[in-house]
C-alpha cells in the first residue's frame, strides 16, 4: 500500500541547521523538498532565501572535499585488503590527517609507478628468456670465440618460412643461415647466423621487411650468446625479487593505514553528504526553513527528538496539503507479509502517483488466481509447491529468489485448488488410474462453458478496474473523467445483460428498455467524452474478450498432458512409458510455469491497470547515512 505522507515545515535558528540536518539523517524518514511552492505563501517567499553557507562553513566544505579526495586516490593505490575496524574519530586529528595523507600519497603513487614498471619489466624478461632459451640449443655446437652474430626474430607465420629463407639466401649469397624453433605459446622463433660484415645490411633487411627481432637489454649487448642468457635469466630474478619485496612493503603499509583512511574516508562521505543537504535549505534573516515530505506515522516521532536535541529551538510543523501538492508527494510503498513478495512484478512498473493506487495487493489478489485458472492441475501444483519450497530454503540470501519462491507458492496453492475443480492430475493420469472425477467441470470437454467462463473472469475484473478508476477520478477531482468511466460502466452491464438475455435467458419486456437505455447512453457518453469515447468502450469490450486466453492456454496444456499420458501408455514398457511421459510432462510444467506468469502479468499490466492506475510518481528518498540506509 501507498504510505500516506505528511507535508513539513521545520523551522530553526541557523546555526542550529547542520546539527538539525544530522538528525534528519539519522533518523532517515525526511525527503527534502527544494522547491518551496505551496509550502510558503506567496506574501512571505519575499522575506525568504535560498541558503548561502557562510565563508569559514564554504571553506571547511572545500577542505573537505580536497581531503576527501586525496584519500581515494590513496586508497586507489593500496591493495584492496581485509582491515581491522578503527574507531578513531577523524575531526580531532584532522589536520595531521591532512599532512600525512599528502605525505603517504607521494610515497604510494611512488611505490605503484615503480611496480608498474617492473611487472612490465618481469613481463617482458620472462617472454625473453623463453624465446632464447629456446634458441640455445639452436647455437649450441658454434664456439664461443667464433665472430658470428646472432639475430633472434619472430616469426608471425610459419607458412612464410620458405619465402624468408630465399629472401635471405638472395641477399646474403649463402652467408645467413636461418634456424627456426617453436615455443611453448605454439608461437614460431627463429634464429638467423651471420659474419659481422653482413649484420648491418641484415638488421636493414630485416626492417624493411618488418620482421620483428628479439631484442635484448642494452646492458647485455656486449656480452657472448651464452652469457647473454645467464645475464638475461639474472635480470628476471632481480626484477621478480624487487617486485615481490615492493608488494610486501605496500601490503604492510596498506595493513597499518588502511583502518584509518577507511574510518576517514566513511566520515568524510557523511560531512560532505550533509553540507550537500544544505541544498534543499532556505533561510530569513535569523532563521532556516527546511520543507519536504515524511510518512504520517513518524512525524510524532521526529518532533520528540527534535525537542529533546534543540529544547524547543526546532521547530517541526505539519502543514496543510493542498490538491496542487499531490503530484509532488514522494512515494513511499509498503505491504503486509502476503502481499510483500508481489512488490517484485510492481517494480516492473513505474511508481503509481500518491493519489494513485499500489498495484501490489491487486496482484496479490489476483495473479495467483488466474495462474491457477490456466494450470489447474492438482499434480503439477504439487510439484510446483515443492520447488518453491526448496527454493526458500536453499537460497534465503538472495531475497529476489525468496520473493519469486513465496509468489510461484502462491500461485501453486491456486493450481492445486482449480486441479481438483477441473478434476485434473498430470492432465487425466488422475482419472486412469485413481477415477478422479471434477468437482466443477472437465474443462478438455466443455469449452463452450470454459469460454463464458473467462470472459465472466474479465468482465468482473475490467469492472472492476473502472470502479477504481471513477474512484480515483472523483477523488482527484477529475469530474469529466469519472462521468465517462461511469457511463462506460454502465454500458458494459448493460450490453452484457442484453447478450446473456439474447443467448441464453428471456427477458421478455426488458429487452426493449434494455435497448433504449443502451441507446440514450452511448450519445451522452460521446457528448462527455468526446468522439474517442466510443473507442475506449470498444476497446474495454477487447479487453474483455481479451480473457479468453485463460481458456486458450489452460486447454492447450491438459492436452499436452494427455497426449503425454497417452504415448506413454501407447510405449509398450513401463520404463520406457515413464521416460516418455515424464519428459513430456516435464516440458508441459516449464510452458505451465511461463505462459501463465506471461499472460496473467499481461492481463493486469495492459487490461485491469489501464482502467485505474495512474503512473508516474516520485520516489520517496529521505535524507540518510550513507552506512544505514533509508528509514523503511
Amino acid at each position: 500500500m501507498i504510505i500516506k505522507m505528511s507535508k513539513i515545515e521545520i523551522v530553526g535558528p541557523k546555526q542550529r541547521l547542520l546539527t538539525t540536518l544530522d538528525l534528519l539523517r539519522d533518523k532517515g524518514v525526511f525527503h527534502p523538498e527544494a522547491d518551496i511552492h505551496s509550502f510558503v505563501s506567496r506574501e512571505d517567499e519575499v522575506n525568504i532565501r535560498e541558503l548561502l553557507l557562510d565563508e569559514a562553513t564554504v571553506g571547511e566544505k572545500l577542505f573537505f572535499v580536497s581531503l576527501h579526495e586525496r584519500i581515494s586516490t590513496l586508497l586507489a593505490c593500496l591493495p584492496d585488503l581485509p582491515s581491522r575496524t578503527s574507531y578513531l574519530h577523524p575531526l580531532p586529528i584532522i589536520d595531521v590527517l591532512d599532512e600525512l595523507v599528502t605525505k603517504h600519497l607521494v610515497i604510494c603513487k611512488n611505490w605503484q609507478k615503480e611496480s608498474q614498471q617492473l611487472q612490465e619489466k618481469v613481463e617482458n624478461l620472462s617472454r625473453q628468456l623463453r624465446f632464447w632459451m629456446v634458441l640455445e640449443p639452436l647455437v649450441a655446437e658454434v664456439s664461443d670465440n667464433s665472430q658470428l652474430i646472432f639475430f633472434g626474430i619472430t616469426i608471425r607465420n610459419p607458412a612464410e618460412i620458405p619465402a624468408l629463407q630465399a629472401l635471405l639466401e638472395k641477399h646474403s649469397q649463402g652467408r645467413i643461415r636461418l634456424t627456426t624453433a617453436t615455443v611453448d605459446d605454439e608461437s614460431t622463433v627463429g634464429l638467423i647466423t651471420t659474419d659481422q660484415e653482413m649484420e648491418e645490411p641484415l638488421r636493414k633487411l630485416l626492417a624493411s621487411e618488418q620482421v620483428p627481432e628479439l631484442s635484448l637489454p642494452e646492458e647485455l649487448a656486449e656480452l657472448p650468446f651464452r652469457e647473454k642468457i645467464s645475464a638475461l635469466d639474472n635480470l628476471y630474478q632481480q626484477a621478480r625479487q624487487r617486485l615481490t619485496t615492493l608488494t610486501a612493503e605496500t601490503e604492510t603499509f596498506a595493513r597499518r593505514w588502511l583502518p584509518i583512511y577507511r574510518q576517514s574516508l566513511n566520515w568524510l562521505d557523511e560531512r560532505i553528504a550533509l553540507y550537500q543537504s544544505t541544498a534543499s535549505a532556505y533561510e530569513t534573516r535569523q532563521c532556516f526553513l527546511v520543507h519536504g515530505w515524511m510518512p504520517s506515522e513518524d512525524v510524532a516521532m521526529l518532533q520528540q527528538h527534535l525537542t529533546e536535541h534543540f529544547h524547543g529551538e526546532v521547530v517541526l510543523t505539519v502543514k496543510k496539503m493542498c490538491q496542487e501538492d499531490l503530484d509532488r508527494v514522494p512515494v513511499l510503498l509498503r505491504n503486509p507479509l502476503y502481499f510483500k513478495p508481489f512488490e517484485l512484478f510492481a517494480r516492473l512498473l513505474p511508481l503509481p502517483r500518491y493519489s494513485s493506487y499500489d498495484p501490489t495487493p491487486f496482484l496479490g489478489l489476483f495473479f495467483p488466481l488466474l495462474f491457477g485458472m490456466i494450470l489447474g492441475d492438482i499434480g503439477y501444483g504439487a510439484l510446483l509447491a515443492l520447488l518453491a519450497g526448496l527454493l526458500i530454503y536453499s537460497c534465503p540470501t538472495h531475497p529476489n529468489v525468496v520473493d519469486g519462491a513465496k509468489i510461484l507458492g502462491a500461485s501453486a496453492a491456486y493450481t492445486l485448488v482449480f486441479g481438483l475443480l477441473f478434476g485434473e492430475l498430470f492432465g487425466d493420469l488422475g482419472e486412469r488410474v485413481w477415477h478422479l472425477q471434477p468437482l466443477w467441470l472437465e474443462r478438455s470437454q466443455a469449452i463452450v462453458p470454459m469460454i463464458a467462463f473467462s470472459i465472466s473472469v474479465g468482465a468482473a475484473h475490467i469492472l472492476f478496474g473502472l470502479a477504481l478508476g471513477i474512484h480515483y477520478d472523483y477523488k482527484r477531482h477529475l469530474q469529466r473523467e469519472a462521468l465517462v468511466k461511469s457511463i462506460t460502466l454502465l454500458l458494459i452491464i448493460l450490453g452484457g445483460i442484453w447478450l446473456l438475455g439474447f443467448q441464453f435467458l428471456d427477458l421478455g419486456k426488458l429487452m426493449v428498455p434494455l435497448l433504449t437505455a443502451i441507446l440514450l447512453l452511448l450519445p451522452a457518453l460521446i457528448v462527455v467524452g468526446g468522439l474517442l469515447a466510443p473507442l475506449e468502450l470498444l476497446k474495454s469490450f477487447g479487453n474483455i474478450v481479451s480473457y479468453v486466453r485463460i481458456m486458450a492456454i489452460g486447454l492447450c496444456s491438459v492436452m499436452l498432458a494427455q497426449i503425454a499420458n497417452q504415448l506413454g501408455g501407447m510405449s509398450g514398457n513401463v520404463f520406457a512409458g515413464i521416460l516418455v511421459a515424464g519428459i513430456l510432462h516435464f516440458f508441459n510444467l516449464l510452458l505451465g510455469v511461463f505462459a501463465p506468469t506471461v499472460h496473467a502479468l499481461r492481463l493486469h499490466y495492459v487490461e485491469f491497470f489501464s482502467k485505474f492506475l495512474d503512473l508516474g510518481g516520485q520516489q520517496f528518498k529521505p535524507l540518510h547515512r550513507k552506512n544505514s540506509g533509508p528509514h523503511k
